[in-house]
């Protein structure tokens, strides 16, 4: 029978696919020689998208149906035939091409694999795979050719879905020693079409030559063979650090537990990093030596050094906007540099390190190239060393680490490290049943004891920071020493009266202060709340400017707002019109901190918004609603006045009850839903607000300096 060309072959195989052939073409198909198949399913498969678009039915998953179809078709009539293997190639190539173009959804991709792996069962299918992916120069004595018809594809079996490719797992047909030995290979196959685009089809046949270098560290695994079509390696046995994550996300671990794993990724991955780089600064001019598609599939867990292998190195060109498809699956991890090709970056994995730590943490990774609102919750520090590192612009990126002009893995280890254990001392990071409740719900929160041993830490690095952290500390302390005195002076019961046995309830009942002591204790409770939970940490030192300076005053003297109303108030107790007038004082003062403060905080992200990509957009920069906060503490220092107005004046009397009602306000509105309930949360929000001024700080400072020599 005559043998078609590879066009007409296309055609054919489109007709077969689409039920319009009888018996006779179908078997004129499988009857075509090896280079017409060859050649036939490789112009169908270049071509596999404008099939699927110009098909007659109208969605995708039509044509694989058919596809489907037409291979249940051919198993049933033509079995042991190689037409029945190229349409099961094309089957899995089209399941896989379909997984790309949708959202990622990891039971829709483990559905996938399985649907691969039942394929791959079937030799025919194996068979299409040797022909069709067989390099172009096949009758050549090159090494690519010999190590391709090396394959033993009788042991092939499907491994997984790469983001461009498929993966198999197979031996040699021959042994490499005298043992007999036949170690398992990763035959990495490119899809198609993807494999007909230049930037792919050079990056794939270069891949051994770059990478599978003597001098190179064997932290990666390295490759045996390439050709524009395939990459061929040692099977590197394992779970990739997706999978690894994916188990540890199924587990709910505690905050504890996430930034523990977090910790311990950072330190493998920068050591591995460290390693790729030759153990020296990154140096952009050698790309050989960062692997710039770093994501947890792309890296697995050694299973008998328990340390990180690297695979798949180099720019993946599928996220670099040439098929319309970059901002899915692994592509997230990716630096925006790599994915606009400019490769000339030290930081690029750097970025994807960042971006892998917030998927520890949050759960998940930020697809908005934003840190997520809990890691700034959980906590400041971390907020600020990981989102140091995820900025889109690479200048803008680590401005508190290692200098980037001299970048190693081995400096962002150590700082990493030193982050990390100073988060370790607050208490989210605490896995016990005490820490966390204790400071979530206690007026001083533990507040003195975490930034004690955090200026221990600090102190142990050697550098200024450390008069900065003290500086808070000491705020720190005036304020949980401001509550005790407070607390001692508005005691409703006093020790010695208890002791004593000379309390007299009819006196208590009747004393004219004890509404002034129940105020100035809720007021004092509330503020200690307020400074500990919300503004301990926080500092705007770092900004310019007089409204900076204002800002910092004001936070600073919350430490103390309720000192002076409690002293006035208990002090002239007998006036039974004072504690509201004082009461209205310190809600005024609480009302000037938050405003002032918000319009900071503000100010701050709409000039750092213009430099940094990861500041959050308008309406999602404050967390649960703290632009209200000032104008609402506002109308309740307002209502307070109203009182004492009316108290003063003769026209209210029933003090009780408005000492009830300021009782539950402040206690079940200002601290347990405001400082309690949503106090971390606004705390993170004003941190990272603060983090973008103190990083514009930074640049002002790099531009003034003077340039080397």
């Amino acid at each position: 029978m005559a043998q078609m060309s590879a066009r007409s072959y296309a055609r054919a195989l489109l007709q077969e696919i689409e039920g319009h052939h009888g018996e006779r073409q179908t078997a004129r198909l499988t009857e075509q020689d090896e280079a017409t198949v060859q050649k036939g399913a490789e112009t169908f498969l270049n071509d596999i998208l404008d099939h699927i678009s110009n098909y007659e039915m109208e969605h995708r998953a039509d044509f694989m149906a058919a596809c489907e179809s037409a291979r249940l078709r051919i198993a049933a009539g033509q079995r042991g035939s190689m037409l029945h293997g190229v349409i099961s190639l094309i089957c899995l190539n089209l399941k896989l091409l379909d997984r790309r173009f949708q959202s990622p959804d990891q039971e829709a991709q483990r559905e996938a694999d399985e649907y691969c792996a039942a394929l791959l069962a079937d030799p025919w299918i194996k068979e299409a795979i040797r022909l069709v992916y067989r390099p172009a120069g096949h009758a050549a004595d090159t090494s690519e050719a010999r190590t391709w018809n090396d394959l033993d594809f009788g042991t092939l079996e499907y491994h997984k879905a790469g983001t461009t490719s498929f993966i198999l797992k197979g031996r040699m047909s021959r042994a490499v020693n005298e043992a007999g030995s036949r170690p398992m290979l990763a035959v990495k196959c490119v899809l198609f079409p993807w494999n007909k685009l230049a930037a792919i089809a050079r990056a794939t046949d270069a891949y051994a030559a770059t990478y599978g270098a003597d001098e190179l560290t064997s932290v990666i695994v390295k490759p045996i063979a390439s050709s524009d079509r395939w990459v061929i390696m040692p099977f590197q046995p394992g779970e990739t650090l997706g999978e690894h994550l994916s188990d540890f996300a199924a587990g709910h671990p505690s905050m504890a537990a996430r930034l523990e794993e977090a910790h311990r990724i950072a330190a493998k991955l920068t050591a591995a990093l460290h390693l790729l780089a030759g153990g020296v600064p990154v140096d952009a001019k050698k790309p050989q030596h960062q692997h710039l598609d770093l994501s947890p599939n792309n890296v697995i867990l050694d299973r008998e050094t328990g340390e990180f292998r690297l695979i798949d190195l180099g720019v993946n060109h599928l996220y670099s906007r040439q098929v319309g498809i970059a901002e899915h699956d692994d592509s997230v991890y990716i630096a925006p540099e790599i994915k606009n090709r400019r490769p000339e970056s030290v930081t690029a994995d750097a970025y994807s390190l960042g971006i892998i730590l917030m998927e520890i943490v949050a759960g998940s990774p930020p697809r908005d190239g934003r840190t997520p609102e809990e890691i700034w919750t959980t906590s400041p520090i971390l907020g600020r060393v990981l989102e140091d590192l995820i900025d889109e612009r690479p200048d803008r990126r680590l401005l508190l680490g290692p200098d980037d002009r001299n970048f190693t893995f081995d400096a962002l280890r150590t700082h990493l490290e030193f982050h990390f254990s100073l988060v370790r001392q607050e208490s989210e990071a605490k896995d016990d049943h005490f820490s966390r409740p204790f400071a979530k719900y206690t007026p001083t929160s533990r507040e003195v004891s975490t930034q004690f041993r955090q200026v221990m830490k600090w102190r142990r690095l050697g550098d200024a920071r450390p008069r900065h952290e003290e500086y808070l500390l000491l705020f720190s302390v005036i304020a949980t020493a401001s509550w005790w005195f407070i607390a001692a002076k508005t005691a409703l019961l006093k020790v010695d009266d208890v002791v004593t046995g000379e309390l007299d309830l009819a006196a208590f009942a009747a004393d004219a202060g004890l509404a002034a002591n129940i105020i100035a204790f809720c007021q004092g409770l509330v503020a200690a709340k307020y400074y500990q939970t919300v503004l301990a940490r926080l500092s705007v030192k770092e900004i310019p400017g007089r409204l900076a300076r204002t800002t910092e005053l004001l936070m600073r003297s919350m430490a103390i707002v309720a000192v002076p109303t409690t002293i006035l108030s208990t002090f002239w107790a007998d006036l039974y019109w004072i504690w509201p007038w004082t009461c209205a004082a310190g809600a005024l003062a609480v009302t000037a901190c938050n405003g002032i403060t918000l319009r900071l905080a503000t100010q701050t992200v709409r000039a750092s918004g213009k430099e940094f990509s990861t500041v959050p957009e308008p309406g999602k920069v404050f967390a649960r609603g703290f632009e209200q906060w000032w104008w609402t503490m506002l109308i309740y220092a307002i209502t307070i006045i109203i009182i004492a107005a009316g108290v003063a004046v003769g026209l209210l009397q029933d003090i009780w009850a408005y000492v009830f009602i300021l009782v539950v306000i402040t206690v079940g509105v200002h601290y347990v839903s405001k400082c309690v309930g949503a106090g971390p949360a606004v705390r993170g929000s004003l941190a990272r607000a603060f983090f973008g001024g103190e990083r514009l700080a930074i640049l002002a400072r790099r531009d003034q300096a003077p340039g080397p020599g």
